[in-house]
């Protein structure tokens, strides 16, 4: 698995036309090394020649991590040359930096979301003048299509998002504060194996806001309510979003919008399928919406990537012209929303297969339960 990765790389680098690639500690970095580490004053990162060769560059306390890592890769098959370098505190970073880019210059990639004034500040002071490009672009390609140990990953963590959000359903009872279900929901998750929670539970008007956050109220009969929930496990995540009525009761508008918007995500889902563009599935979603003449009140894409990110290639929107391949992930999440009144909005992650998209979360969306009531 790794070796395919940094095989494939090191060929992107060079059609590229890249003497270098820098990654610090982020998804990329993770998805190509396994180290898991955050930015800090002290920088890190992963300095990556064409030619072959990969230096690690850490504080000296970390470096043993570097290390561990180089032998698990080169266990692995990875025919890189694998090198330490390492600065105290005392020495600060500069000289480090000088020590491993000093008389290299060309081409380099740096990441343009992750890399900061700090790390690139320190290679001009050591390179001088060179070039340098988006290494995200690179990335980007390698990372969207998933290998089978990522999409076990994906399984599991969906499969976590399932079971939050039965939590969430059960919990919703009148009188109940929107923050402490969230928390249930969280405790419950992270007993079994969640690495990382985000939870968003908005109640009543505030659904009509599609990234609303978790509302400051207490749940009440009537209320229209949608959790959305994103778990990791492994790195990877899972994304999920469902909405309710609690006590069962919709209003009659909000009932008809959610039958649309049902709607609208199944056809989507079912009929997503390699080579077909984001655009395209986008269009599957969205016509349907349009149709019933609420066009105006589905205000963002249908969905997004997801992997290592919550949020990733490729994007499911109307500017992504680019055929999707077989082994992609990504969200299928359609919503209507009416300011002042509500919104609904239904999300699941799925996988293209060969023929196909399956999804990767189950939890039901049906309106109506087994004995056909309202779900609340």
């Amino acid at each position: 698995m790794n070796k395919e990765r940094w095989n494939k790389l090191l060929e992107e680098m060079k059609a590229d036309g890249l003497d270098g690639l820098v990654l610090v500690p982020g998804p990329n970095l993770y998805y190509m090394t396994g180290l898991r580490m955050g930015l800090s004053e002290r920088p890190s990162l992963c300095a990556i020649e064409a030619f072959g060769a990969a230096t690690f560059l850490m504080p000296g306390f970390e470096i043993t991590k570097g290390e561990n890592l180089a032998a698990t890769l080169l266990d692995q098959g990875v025919e890189m040359e694998f090198r330490m370098e390492s600065f105290s505190d005392e020495e600060g970073p500069g000289p480090a930096f000088a020590r491993v880019f000093q008389g290299k210059g060309g081409t380099w990639g740096l990441e343009y979301t992750s890399a900061r004034m700090l790390e690139y500040s320190l290679m001009k002071k050591a390179m001088g003048d060179f070039a340098f490009v988006d290494a995200g672009t690179i990335m980007k390609k390698l990372r969207m299509i998933k290998d089978q140990s990522e999409i076990r990953a994906m399984e599991t963590a969906c499969s976590l998002c399932d079971l939050g959000v039965d939590i969430a359903r059960r919990r919703l009872l009148p009188g109940m504060r929107a923050s402490q279900i969230v928390l249930e929901v969280e405790r419950y998750l992270k007993e079994r194996g969640a690495e990382a929670i985000h939870a968003s539970l908005a109640t009543g008007p505030d659904t009509a806001v599609p990234h609303a956050g978790t509302s400051r109220t207490t749940v009440s009969e009537g209320d229209i309510v949608w959790l959305d929930l994103c778990v990791s496990v492994n790195g990877y995540w899972g994304d999920i979003t469902r909405t309710w009525a609690v006590g069962g009761r919709f209003s009659t508008e909000l009932e008809r919008v959610y039958r649309i918007v049902q709607e609208a995500q199944e056809n989507a889902r079912l009929n997503a399928k390699p080579g077909m563009s984001g655009a395209e599935i986008d269009a599957l979603a969205r016509d349907v919406i349009a149709s019933y003449g609420y066009g105006d009140q589905f205000i963002h894409r249908t969905g997004h990537g997801l992997g290592l990110e919550v949020h990733e290639e490729p994007y499911i929107v109307s500017s992504n012209l680019v055929p999707l391949e077989a082994g992609m992930t990504f969200t299928i999440e359609p919503g209507i929303y009416l300011p002042g009144r509500g919104g609904v909005r239904i999300e699941d992650d799925v996988v293209l297969t060969a023929d196909g998209a399956r999804s990767l979360t189950n939890y039901p969306r049906n309106l109506a339960d087994e004995d056909g009531k309202l779900v609340v």
